[in-house]
Parts: C-alpha cells; sequence; structure tokens
C-alpha cells in the first residue's frame, strides 16, 4: 500500500536558522517544511529579507514549503482591535504564501471563554474572503488554550462555518494537555471536516504535569493513526512538531506562543531523535497494514 502523505518538520522545532532547518529536512529525507518563527519573527512579523531566505532555502534543498504556521485568532473573540491585527497579519502570511507556493496558513479558535460555537462560527467571514482573494486555505488547529481544544471541538466548529476554504489541521497529540491522553476516534471525527494538515507530537502527564516525549513514548497511539491515514489514502502534510527539547522543558507561555530563539533551544538534537522514531512508527503502520 502507498503512502501518499509529505513528511516535514516545522522549522522552528529545529533551529531558527530556514538553511540549517531546510539542511535538516534533506538529512532526514523530508519532502516540505511548515514555516513559523525565523530568525526570531513570527509569520506577522516576517521581513522581506526572511521570505528572501525561506525562498532560497526551499531552492537549494528541493522542498516544498508546505504551510505558514501563523498565531491567526489566537487572541480574545471580542477584542476588536486584537482581531484586526490578526486579520491584517493572515493578510501577509497569505500573499507570502503565494511568494513560496503554499496552499495552507494556520489559524485557531480563540482564547477560551466558552462561547458556543454558532457565535464563533461566525466570526471567520474576513479569513475566507481572503482566502479567496490569495487562493489559500485557512487551516484550523485544536490548541489547549482555545476553544477548539480537542479534535472534537475542532470538528465541530469547522463543520459549523461550513466553506471550503476552511480546512481541519489533525494534532493529535495536542489533547494529552486537555486530557492526559488522545481519544482513539479523534481522526474519525476530524476527518468529515477536511484534514488537509497534521502535527505530530507525544507526551505524558505524571501527577497532572504533561511534558512532551518523543514520538513513540507517550500516550498518543500514533501507529493506529497512521495505519488510517494510510488506508485513507490521506495526502496532506505531516509535521514534526516536536516540542520535546534535550534538558529543557518549554514554559506553558512557550507552548501557547510557540516562537523564537529560546523556544529553538534545545530543539535539534531532540528533533534529530523525533524524526527517526516517526519514521519507525510510519514503517511499522505500513507493515501492519500490508501483513
Amino acid at each position: 500500500m502507498e503512502i501518499k502523505f509529505k513528511l516535514g518538520v516545522i522549522t522552528d522545532e529545529v533551529t531558527q536558522d530556514i538553511f540549517e532547518a531546510a539542511a535538516f529536512c534533506k538529512k532526514y529525507g523530508l519532502e516540505c517544511m511548515e514555516v513559523r518563527s525565523i530568525n526570531n519573527h513570527s509569520p506577522f512579523d516576517y521581513t522581506d529579507e526572511d521570505v528572501e531566505e525561506i525562498i532560497a532555502a526551499a531552492k537549494q534543498y528541493d522542498l516544498e514549503v508546505s504551510a505558514i504556521s501563523s498565531p491567526t485568532f489566537k487572541c480574545e473573540y471580542d477584542d476588536e482591535e486584537a482581531i484586526k491585527a490578526n486579520i491584517a497579519g493572515f493578510e501577509k502570511c497569505a500573499i507570502i504564501a503565494n511568494k513560496l507556493g503554499a496552499k495552507y496558513i494556520r489559524g485557531f479558535d480563540f482564547w477560551n471563554k466558552e462561547v458556543p460555537v454558532s457565535v464563533r462560527a461566525t466570526m471567520y467571514g474576513d479569513i475566507i474572503a481572503l482566502c479567496e482573494k490569495y487562493d489559500v486555505y485557512c487551516a484550523l488547529e485544536s490548541d489547549p488554550a482555545i476553544h477548539s481544544s480537542t479534535p472534537h471541538k475542532l470538528a465541530e466548529l469547522v463543520l459549523a462555518i461550513n466553506n471550503p476554504r476552511i480546512k481541519a489541521l489533525f494534532d493529535p497529540g495536542n489533547e494529552i494537555w486537555v486530557t492526559a491522553q488522545t481519544s482513539e476516534d479523534a481522526y474519525d471525527k476530524l476527518a468529515p471536516a477536511g484534514i488537509v494538515n497534521m502535527h505530530v507530537k507525544d507526551g505524558i502527564n505524571t501527577d497532572g504535569n504533561t511534558v512532551a516525549v518523543m514520538p513513540g513514548t507517550g500516550v498518543a497511539d500514533f501507529v493506529g493513526i497512521f495505519k488510517k491515514l494510510i488506508r485513507d489514502g490521506y495526502s496532506g502534510g505531516v509535521m514534526l512538531e516536536t516540542h520535546y527539547r534535550k534538558n529543557v522543558e518549554l514554559t506553558e507561555e512557550q507552548l501557547m506562543r510557540p516562537g523564537g530563539a529560546d523556544f529553538s533551544d534545545g530543539a535539534y538534537e531532540a528533533s534529530e531523535e523525533s524524526i527517526i522514531a516517526l519514521k519507525e512508527i510510519i514503517n511499522k503502520a505500513l507493515k501492519e497494514i500490508t501483513k
């Protein structure tokens, strides 16, 4: 059975240096990369030089830039100024995505204030309009700090928005920071919403404290998840988002707002271990399917 998805990494889970991140991808046989913070600049703050470096690094190492990992709508749902700034940031990312050849820009579902999904679903009109204008898509991700904290809740939101420009980003590992586990049916619930990207991280909860660990050593059943992806012919991106570090533990604030040099401290070596482990997990899933 053929594997159709493209394996890559979120760049600042390796380093802030885009050329070093691209070389990492080449070293481990990855096809693509998802860009987040580069040179200590978040996607909303990319300079022209940052964009030129991304283009040059992708060309030098023959890589696809699959997505821009923006922080769109990691803000209060009722903060008009913050929303306006986030929409402007999204448009900047859309313009950059056109230059990079990327089709997907990550987004979120506002800091959790227990706002009904029917209300939140109406908040994406400007994002949809920008997606149509620049021919890109917004891939919404579940995250512990936002309303859509689990894949189940994210599925509810994306289906409520019900627009072809709003897609789903599947991150089963994020649920560990919410419930200390991953739901067996998370993929099945989210798939109808249209999964176009996936992030891979693993974690383990001890005495109420969740920490990131190398994929396959935490609670996530990634072998089972990849068996479903392979059987379904999933053809989107699969991005290592390590979060595990060597001799460093990320703070809660860094997990909520990842990016910058401190976030990337200890990342390279941990991501080396993790990409090897992830490829072993995928191979194991493939072997179990083809027995």
